[in-house]
């Protein structure tokens, strides 16, 4: 097997982040393959720094549905690939595109019917988290990927699951710099506090943040706070009070300099959230606040990390719009600024016992 599409169109950086155990595992099982990625423009620039991914193809899904389907389709067929992976979770899209394209072996999860343009699928089991769902399809080429180990008991070192981020040295070196501008010695302690996500429904409320940043500071004064997000998130930090305790550093880095950033953070405070899956490759514990998306599917894969969900009957929905008349955003809002602060002075005591 020389040539590999993998597809995953989801447009999402914390996929990105969850496909690579997959990726890796096709690697490790055909060293000699030449992978290619199918993908969206937003997290190119990302997977161009994976180790495991030789080339990407952007889905750009312009032009009209059809047209782009068909304009894609031949372009993909031109690469004679051997096999199609199709690992986006519920994209009839991507199944369509390879069988166009007249792939020989097309293999992924039988989705709502969507079996029937592969040559062999998986049921599509939603019971496990995306890492374990990933690795479960590669079962279908006989690759031995069968999950050991849930989200919650990973066992440590470099398993088979193990995610990965691509910062290097270069990205640990220029955030150094950034820190030391804002006066922030190397035994300085940190936490990262991500304020934004790409929901509305998934967003914790920016008054709640800044109870629970105030709290902290009075109860761990020793701690900074580093505030992180992207360009869009400038307008959430806008609305927080300033701080000397608060390093601002939204929009002022970019996606593998924030790898490098939430590494040097001893926990993040996040809801769920690209940056939240960053936090669990690199390996900085996280406080993980969930709403309307499932934590058994998408919570930050690995060993020390907490998440705080509340039971409300109508989650999860997976909605962008809450559709709730008498109490909007109920699942968000029913987490409580003292559970935050107690989980988060939590690990700050078992990371500095003294």
């Amino acid at each position: 097997m020389q040539k590999i599409l993998v597809c995953h169109t989801g447009a999402w950086i914390g996929d990105m982040v969850l496909l690579t155990p997959a990726l890796r595992a096709l690697k490790q099982a055909y060293p000699e393959s030449f992978l290619t990625l199918l993908l969206r423009p937003l997290v190119v620039d990302l997977m161009k720094s994976n180790p495991y991914v030789d080339r990407c193809i952007v889905d750009t899904k312009t032009n009209g549905q059809f047209r782009s389907l068909m304009k894609l389709a031949r372009q993909i067929r031109k690469h004679n690939f051997d096999v199609a992976v199709v690992l986006h979770p519920t994209s009839f899209r991507n199944a369509l595109l390879c069988f166009i394209a007249r792939i020989p072996v097309r293999i992924g999860s039988n989705y709502k019917g969507r079996g029937f343009l592969l040559t062999v699928s998986c049921p599509h089991n939603t019971n496990l988290h995306e890492v374990d769902r990933y690795l479960t399809v590669l079962n279908l080429l006989n690759i031995n990927t069968v999950p050991t180990s849930s989200s919650k008991d990973t066992i440590p070192g470099f398993s088979q699951s193990k995610l990965e981020f691509w910062h290097t040295d270069a990205e640990r070196q220029s955030i150094r710099k950034l820190l030391q501008n804002e006066g922030i010695v190397p035994n300085d302690r940190l936490i990262a506090v991500n304020l934004g996500t790409t929901w509305r429904t998934k967003q914790w409320d920016v008054s709640n943040f800044t109870a629970v940043i105030s709290q902290i500071s009075n109860v761990l004064p020793d701690v900074k706070i580093v505030l992180t997000g992207s360009k869009a998130e400038i307008s959430l930090v806008e609305q927080l009070p300033h701080s000397e305790s608060t390093i601002n550093l939204v929009g002022k880095t970019d996606i593998l300099q924030l790898g490098a950033l939430l590494e040097r953070c001893e926990v993040c405070l996040t809801c769920d959230s690209g940056p939240m899956h960053i936090a669990a490759a690199v390996g900085t514990p996280t406080i993980a606040l969930f709403g309307p998306t499932d934590p058994s599917r998408h919570q930050p894969y690995g060993t020390g990390h907490t998440v705080i969900e509340k039971s409300v009957s109508c989650r999860p929905c997976y909605k962008r719009t809450c559709h709730r008349q008498d109490t909007p955003h109920l699942c968000m809002e029913e987490i409580k600024i003292t559970e935050v602060v107690e989980a988060l002075a939590t690990k700050l005591n078992q990371n500095n016992p003294n």
